[in-house]
């Protein structure tokens, strides 16, 4: 892996660490994440299998991280003033958020 992804991978994967920090720092691993995803095919399988353990946390952490960053910024605003794919759907915590509360609240 090249040095710059290898940064990135560091990064987020501390960040993930402290979700207890401010809604900027949270937009910024949300940055860091996009920034490392045009770089997933050139990881090697241990620095996939090591991203993938690390949008896992993402996904359990979403409402924590949803409720950090809607203190300082509107996700869905921001996914179309930046044109936001949704292949990068970390940027979608909002969305997430949502439907698992729909999951949750579904009767069995």
């Amino acid at each position: 892996m090249d040095k710059r992804s290898q940064e990135l991978i560091r990064y987020l994967s501390e960040a993930t660490d402290y979700p207890e920090v401010s809604g900027f720092e949270l937009l910024e691993v949300l940055d860091v994440r996009s920034r490392l995803a045009p770089r997933e095919p050139l990881l090697s399988i241990d620095d996939r299998a090591l991203l993938e353990k690390l949008d896992k946390r993402l996904l359990q952490m979403a409402d924590v991280l949803l409720e950090r960053i809607s203190e300082v910024a509107d996700l869905c605003e921001m996914r179309h003033r930046s044109h936001i794919l949704p292949s990068h759907w970390w940027w979608y915590l909002d969305e997430i958020s949502l439907s698992k509360g729909k999951v949750a609240g579904t009767p069995q």
